[in-house]
């Protein structure tokens, strides 16, 4: 009995061992990829301007299609968390020639935790580094090699307002990634977020009026909206769903004389 259990694990062991080969195989012609895309890309770049490595869209519709995949045993978790890593490690090698992509993390509250959810988005492959404060990533994140990312911690203050006046820098991720809870931290690049099907739109507002009270007028035009910070006098919501930045509905004198849409994030 013990000689057939030692053999059974034996098979089963040298069955992981051709399967670790196989992947291994694999993950390097995923890899190998990487770099004729970069060369796409870099035709793609006029004179002037770069493109960005980022495609927020499309990563979010490529691990909905893997996560609605039949499976035996391995869990959600662990499907984000390699394809996390697999789309990382391919941005690494086409942005190579241009030094890759760099994570900037605020030093305000928080910042331990916004560095963990950074690296479970973003994977393991970009640099990173501090920034002294919100203005300073929100400069960072102009250049589309850079990614900031950011607490909403309302003791950090209203940062996420001066979105509003930055002609590109957008919010294109919510963090943690997985959770359900409310955003705790957000991912800013320069960067139009692409409609996914499922996304959370950022919006902020100076009206004087009760977060409730707002999320009800929203309501009224359509919108369903969670609060999700009030700092400085100004409040910031999640709508349900991607809103275009011009939306009519969001016109209304009762939302304030600043308030505006400031990027969108996809859910997963």
């Amino acid at each position: 009995m013990g000689s057939g259990l030692l053999t059974t694990l034996a098979d089963l062991r040298t069955q992981i061992d051709a399967l670790d080969t196989e992947l291994l195989r694999l993950v390097d012609a995923r890899a190998a990829l990487g770099k004729a895309i970069g060369e796409a890309k870099a035709r793609e770049e006029t004179a002037n301007a770069q493109v960005s490595l980022l495609r927020p869209d499309r990563e979010a519709m490529l691990i909905r299609k893997l996560l609605a995949m039949p499976r035996q045993a391995a869990s959600d978790g662990v499907v984000v968390r390699i394809w996390r890593e697999l789309i990382s490690e391919n941005l690494r090698i086409q942005g190579g020639a241009n030094g890759g992509l760099h994570l900037n993390l605020s030093t305000a509250e928080h910042s331990k935790e916004v560095l963990v959810w950074a690296r479970e988005r973003f994977g393991f492959a970009p640099s990173f580094g501090y920034v002294n404060d919100a203005t300073a990533a929100i400069q960072a994140a102009r250049d589309v090699r850079h990614i900031s990312v950011l607490s909403l911690d309302p003791r950090g203050g209203a940062w996420w307002a001066r979105l509003l006046a930055e002609p590109k820098v957008r919010i294109i991720a919510a963090l943690p990634e997985l959770s359900s809870a409310r955003p705790h931290a957000v991912a800013l690049a320069a960067i139009q977020p692409e409609p996914t099907g499922d996304d959370m739109t950022f919006w902020v507002s100076d009206s004087a009026e009760h977060e409730n009270k707002i999320i009800e007028a929203l309501g009224q035009r359509g919108f369903a909206a969670e609060w999700l910070c009030t700092a400085q006098g100004l409040k910031l919501f999640g709508l349900m769903g991607y809103v275009q930045e011009h939306d009519e509905r969001l016109a209304a004198k009762s939302f304030g004389s600043l308030s505006g849409i400031i990027g969108a994030a996809p859910r997963i």
